[in-house]
């Protein structure tokens, strides 16, 4: 295959230069850095404190006997609001300018949830960010047998069904991600433009020992230091995976994957239509970008293009980068695509019946 590359260099990015320009400007004009402030070490304190409190109240008992559901239901939001504004930052080296104290905290705070946080960090920057729903180079939508997320896709007939499946599937999600997904790609040496992975043993072990310990405190301390009924445990931990596919999945899932999203091929020659900046603008959809609250509870998932444009600067900064955006992409008549979340589900939903009826490169 040939090497893949953008038709139009960064550098004769005329739309992409001037962006960055504005973008610069805004930093500096209001004294702000690229890394994180005052509000992402108060967002980081609570929701830290709300996560393991939750914990802390479980285990004390004071969610009983079915309750208990709750209670892991809870966690698993409270935990995803620590992965949204603080793990996210911290593998983009976004929360300080020291790598070594970013990736303790990204292993730290996105570890308890079960995923493992090398694992993700890995295929996140060196695979999604480079090429987003790029076939055979964004690992996010590589080959996936029950789900048929891109055009360029070979169309099996159960994907016929996959809008009305999709949402039972999506709830053993991060169940699937943690049990099985992780072991896959721990083993695997290739992965859609990552080719002949190697890991230390060392990795390896830490990957595994995080397992262990993420079923140690979520599981074992709650049945056997603290005589908890286990069948509810069991099923409070079940609640938590679920809880967390869902508020996961459909408050990201329509940032790639909707119907405004573009699919971009590579021609004979290995190159994709535009520039980097462009294809980043083509394949992403926010949804409230410019809102303070959508950006302080999720960490600016929901400004999806600002954090591909501009993945080394801080989430906080999102919503004032997103009306540069705006302007700026106007300027330049290059769309910005823009949705309601609710919208966002249902374009989602949308995709997944188109998928599963037309066949590949005739969409």
């Amino acid at each position: 295959m040939s090497a893949i590359s953008f038709s139009v260099k960064k550098s004769n990015d005329k739309f992409y230069i001037e962006l960055k320009k504005r973008v610069n400007l805004y930093l500096t004009e209001n004294h702000f850095g690229k890394y994180a402030n005052s509000m992402v070490v108060f967002k980081g304190l609570l929701f830290l404190f709300l996560f393991w409190g939750d914990y802390y109240l479980i285990l004390r008992g004071y969610f009983l006997g079915h309750w208990l559901i709750l209670g892991y239901s809870l966690l698993a939001i409270f935990g995803l609001f620590v992965a949204f504004n603080i793990s996210h930052d911290a593998t983009h080296n976004t929360l300080t300018s020291s790598k070594l104290l970013n990736k303790f905290i990204f292993y730290l705070t996105f570890d308890p949830l079960g995923m493992s946080a090398y694992l993700w960090g890995f295929r996140h920057k060196f695979s999604h960010h480079i090429f987003p729903n790029v076939d055979d180079c964004d690992v996010d939508i590589d080959s996936n047998f029950l789900i048929r997320l891109s055009p360029n896709r070979p169309l099996l007939s159960h994907h016929r069904f996959q809008w009305l499946y999709a949402p039972i599937l999506y709830l053993v999600y991060t169940l699937h991600w943690v049990f099985v997904k992780d072991i896959q790609y721990l083993f695997r040496k290739n992965l859609a433009n990552l080719k002949n992975i190697t890991h230390h043993p060392l990795i390896i072990f830490g990957v595994i020992l995080s397992k262990i310990l993420y079923l140690f405190y979520l599981i074992y301390i709650p049945i056997f230091w603290f005589q908890m009924d286990a069948q509810s445990v069991l099923l409070g931990f079940l609640a938590f995976h679920f809880t967390l596919s869902y508020v996961f999945l459909f408050t990201n899932i329509m940032n790639h994957h909707s119907m405004e999203a573009d699919f971009p091929q590579r021609d004979s020659q290995g190159l994709l239509p535009g520039s980097w900046a462009t294809h980043q603008m083509a394949t992403c959809l926010d949804f409230y970008p410019t809102s303070k609250f959508w950006n302080f509870f999720f960490g600016g998932f929901n400004a999806h293009c600002a954090h591909h444009l501009f993945p080394t600067i801080c989430h906080t900064h999102y919503v004032e980068i997103s009306k540069i955006i705006s302007q700026t992409a106007k300027e330049f008549n290059i769309e910005y695509k823009v949705t309601t979340w609710k919208k966002g589900i249902v374009s989602h939903f949308r995709h997944l019946h188109d998928l599963g009826r037309i066949a590949p490169n005739a969409m």
